[in-house]
């Protein structure tokens, strides 16, 4: 072999071993500094507004989607006399029914309406559901071979695919006592010798500054906690 071939070869053997040292550090320092996953997504508190008394829902005026104040009206409901819930603004027909009015308890969006003028409802009865979108937050199913590096407080790099090349910054809030799967409705035993391993998630939630962009609930999410 002439020498300036074999000089070629080693420094070809020379780079790939710097390659693949670098690759090797590269993976082994982020798995040492962060914990990831794309197994996340954007949530915020759902509240419900329901039927104070026994009645007919006599007025409905939001829609889907719309943004509601805390305390503004959003409909009436007719009562029966003797089953009255009474609220602000209230009114006694002379037949003895009342009409209430359906108050919105925090400033949101309606996220659902769950029935329609003129149903006949009882009391408790989910009229809409709105989300409160002050208070976004972000849940993160992180594998449990990983959970003990997480702790409350961390930060952590969060982008969601509602938004390409947008990072948003968050911090470890909360970190759930039991599994992904712990409340399931399915069971996840199985007979002898049918039983598959599989690795369990644990719930995390994190906060998240949203920078003014609009994030809502259910949007995917990928999050990069740094724990070291």
């Amino acid at each position: 072999m002439k020498q300036g071939r074999l000089i070629l070869v080693n420094i070809l053997i020379i780079l790939a071993l710097v390659i693949i040292g670098g690759i090797v550090w590269y993976t082994w320092n982020q798995n040492y500094t962060y914990v990831s996953t794309n197994d996340a997504q954007i949530t915020a508190p759902s509240v419900p507004i329901v039927a104070l008394a026994p009645g007919t829902l006599s007025n409905l005026s939001v829609n889907v989607g719309q943004h509601v104040n805390q305390g503004q009206v959003i409909g009436q409901e007719t009562v029966a006399g003797g089953a009255t819930a009474p609220t602000k603004g209230s009114k006694t027909a002379s037949t003895g029914s009342t009409t209430v009015n359906i108050v919105a308890p925090v400033s949101g969006r309606i996220a659902t309406i769950n029935t329609q003028v003129g149903s006949v409802m009882a009391a408790g009865t989910p009229i809409v559901t709105e989300v409160n979108l002050g208070q976004i937050s972000v849940v993160a199913n992180i594998p449990e071979t990983k959970i003990r590096n997480v702790q409350i407080g961390q930060t952590a790099t969060i982008t969601v695919d509602a938004h390409p090349g947008v990072s948003f910054t968050g911090t470890v809030q909360e970190i759930q006592p039991t599994t992904q799967s712990f409340f399931s409705l399915i069971p996840t035993t199985a007979t002898a010798g049918t039983f598959t391993k599989v690795t369990q998630r644990i719930p995390v939630i994190l906060s998240i500054d949203n920078a003014g962009y609009t994030l809502l609930p259910g949007e995917s999410a990928e999050v990069r906690i740094t724990v070291h």
